[in-house]
């Protein structure tokens, strides 16, 4: 049986279990003790459990219907454990799981109070909440009002100056790359910042204008080791900075590059009510057969949530061959490619050398830099990295340019070692 939220947006299979048992207890033990009363059982956002949100909501503000929030009570239940959630950053709690109690005064001295029963459990050892409410089904409008009223609030308690994890092992991380960090050509590096910059600032209303929602989406696709990391931690610093939300997308738990990680991750942007930046990673990964049709959707805007002030998802690949011809080729399902190279040009190696190199950078350095030219920076940053430790181990005040050159040649040996064991391991039959 599909289950579907208050939006109409469907949920994953793996909390069906968990909603129906909470679904019974509701039946059983609050339905069929309330006659009288049309109830109705609803999926509600997480946010309406978010502690600072209920903490700072306007008691005074006048709800559709003419209701005010008044509070809630934890009361017991035996199909739910309370737990609460604390934020690493700010110490002070975020969630609460259990059964509760919510009370909505009537504006009017005649009214009667409203109780509304709200349930959230855990339903992974990831930390994904699954949350539904048992409503009177009249009181809908104003159930929904709060919800959003919720929502906002949650929203706007989002450190501007984190990037919010899905699927990740932690919650949020700090970008700290700089734009100017980012080594491409030129051309390149400027064509993708004037992309991100205009969507922002004049594309989302080219958008509206022609009756599509403003979700743009990007691929850069590239070799291991050509940036694609760095550069999305660059845009996302440069997205922060602007009080942009920023949304990064980890393949990192239990349940690795699953489909539901995307939608959330829009369904997020869509409440968000900001300009909203998606960093999707390994496009390719989330490709598998059982949810590419659900993916080609999204990708499509028929089964994305909308955020009115533009969401921009940028997904990267090392291995484009590997994304259907269907995604690549079809207008609209991803509206521009960039093609992250490896390093083309002396001057683009030579900074880049510089830059690992730091304080330990030598004039005579200059002459390694067209031997770096036509490898991933990647494999430069490898290359200073492994002279600077040789530095260290041998206590050297200087890196001289012959030890650099050690460094290179050692690298360069190793990948023709590995290179040389992979194919002799194919001639033989083994795969990996």
């Amino acid at each position: 049986m599909p289950y579907y939220n208050e939006y109409g947006e469907a949920v994953d299979n793996s909390q069906t279990l968990k909603i129906e048992v909470m679904g019974r207890w509701i039946e059983k033990e609050w339905v069929e003790k309330r006659p009288d009363e049309k109830l109705i059982t609803l999926l509600i956002p997480d946010s309406c459990l978010q502690q600072e949100a209920l903490k700072d909501f306007d008691r005074t503000l006048n709800l559709q219907g003419g209701y005010h929030f008044k509070g809630t009570q934890l009361i017991e239940c035996p199909v739910v454990v309370s737990v609460a959630a604390a934020s690493l950053h700010t110490g002070k709690l975020t969630e609460k799981t259990g059964s509760f109690i919510y009370t909505f005064d009537p504006a009017e001295e005649e009214g009667t109070p409203i109780e509304t029963l709200v349930m959230a459990s855990y339903f992974t050892d990831d930390g994904h909440v699954v949350s539904i409410a048992c409503i009177p089904e009249t009181f809908l409008p104003t159930w929904l009002a709060f919800a959003n009223e919720c929502v906002r609030l949650a929203s706007a308690l989002s450190p501007t100056s984190q990037v919010m994890i899905i699927g990740g092992r932690a919650p949020s991380f700090v970008p700290t790359v700089e734009w100017d960090d980012v080594i491409l050509p030129a051309k390149l590096k400027n064509e993708l910042m004037q992309d991100v910059e205009s969507f922002f600032s004049t594309g989302i209303e080219v958008y509206r204008r022609l009756k599509l929602k403003p979700f743009r989406k990007l691929l850069l696709a590239g070799v291991p080791g050509t940036g694609k990391t760095m550069l999305c931690s660059a845009l996302a610093k440069w997205s922060l900075g602007r009080e942009y939300l920023v949304i990064y997308v980890s393949g990192a738990d239990r349940s690795g590059s699953s489909f539901w990680k995307i939608e959330q991750a829009l369904s997020i942007a869509a409440r968000s009510k900001v300009p909203t930046l998606i960093l999707l990673e390994e496009l390719d990964a989330y490709l598998h057969e059982e949810e590419k049709a659900m993916v080609l959707n999204v990708l499509d805007g028929a089964e994305s949530a909308e955020n009115e002030k533009g969401t921009l998802l940028i997904a990267t690949t090392n291995y484009p061959e590997a994304i259907d011809e269907r995604i690549l080729k079809r207008p609209g399902r991803l509206d521009r490619i960039y093609i992250i190279p490896e390093t083309r040009e002396r001057e683009d190696a030579e900074r880049m050398l510089q830059q690992y190199l730091g304080t330990m950078w030598k004039e005579e350095h200059r002459t390694m830099a067209h031997e770096l030219v036509g490898y991933p920076g990647a494999f430069i940053r490898e290359v200073a990295v492994y002279a600077l430790t040789q530095v260290a181990y041998e206590d050297l005040q200087e890196l001289s340019l012959e030890l650099l050159e050690q460094s290179f040649d050692r690298l360069q040996e190793q990948i023709e070692a590995r290179d040389d064991f992979l194919t002799k391991r194919a001639r033989v039959g083994f795969s990996f």
